[in-house]
């Protein structure tokens, strides 16, 4: 199974519209998240993405960065038109974009394992006591990177940055707030008074934004493998799908079914009996 996204976007000013398209499509040489066979640590990395899992001879290269493969165009265009055609792919408009296109990205889809004891908070060490009172806190893509079938990556982004937000101007709040009864006091704060703790805030922003993430990511990783992926996840997918399509076309034909069939002369009378009730 495959999808894709067509766009456009400017290219500059002066320039003409640039197409693009987006290809999405399961990778032959995993399983799940899982590689099929653990690549050789040696040698550079393998020439594509699609090649069988016997060629694992050499590291994946996932292209993490983005950058730009050199390898002939024409390749990635046999490539990718085989992935069009395999996949049933309807219409034109996604072909004609890849034969005529320029550059090719090769990208993997990654998630983070949210099941990690590691968490999104480290202390920076001091060298003298080890302790220094600074953070460093993962937000975004950092903490919980997230497949795109969803299209909450960014969402998610945004409201962690509220929240990591609001628990910093809560700890300044707390400062201000510990400054100002002690100034009232002669330079002694109240011994109520609760001690400014960064480190347990940060922790309640971590522990109120895994969950949604969470969950999210699971259900956009779900969704990636019932959309692209084959096996059981494919089958049960065309099944859904065809049941679910058929359930449509029989609805429609029962109603048009209904609304042109003439009534019987009895059921007639007795629907117009009940109305004059």
């Amino acid at each position: 199974g495959a999808y894709a996204l067509t766009t456009s976007y400017g290219a500059g000013k002066g320039r003409p519209v640039a197409r693009g398209a987006f290809l999405v499509y399961g990778d032959e040489n995993y399983i799940g998240p899982f590689p099929k066979r653990k690549p050789d640590t040696k040698g550079d990395a393998i020439s594509s993405p699609r090649a069988s899992s016997k060629e694992f001879t050499t590291p994946l290269d996932e292209n993490a960065d983005w950058t730009q493969n050199n390898r002939v165009p024409k390749e990635y265009i046999t490539e990718c038109m085989e992935l069009l055609k395999s996949a049933e792919m309807p219409g034109n408009d996604v072909a004609n974009i890849v034969r005529n296109s320029d550059r090719f990205f090769d990208l993997g889809v990654y998630f983070h394992n949210p099941f990690s004891w590691n968490g999104w908070i480290r202390e920076v060490p001091d060298n003298m006591n080890g302790k220094s009172g600074k953070f460093c806190v993962l937000a975004g893509d950092a903490a919980h990177a997230m497949p795109p079938f969803l299209g909450q990556g960014g969402n998610q982004a945004m409201q962690d940055a509220y929240m990591l937000a609001s628990k910093i101007y809560e700890y300044n709040e707390q400062i201000q707030m510990q400054q100002t009864r002690a100034s009232l006091n002669g330079g002694e704060s109240e011994e109520s008074l609760v001690e400014p703790n960064l480190k347990s805030l940060l922790k309640e922003y971590e522990h109120r934004r895994w969950l949604p993430t969470t969950s999210i990511t699971a259900k956009a990783a779900l969704l990636g493998y019932l959309e692209i992926g084959s096996g059981i996840f494919g089958n049960f997918r065309d099944t859904f799908f065809f049941v679910m399509v058929s359930k449509v076309l029989l609805f429609i034909t029962f109603q048009h079914f209904c609304v042109n069939a003439r009534m019987p002369r009895g059921i007639d009378s007795f629907v117009k009996s009940c109305h004059r009730l």
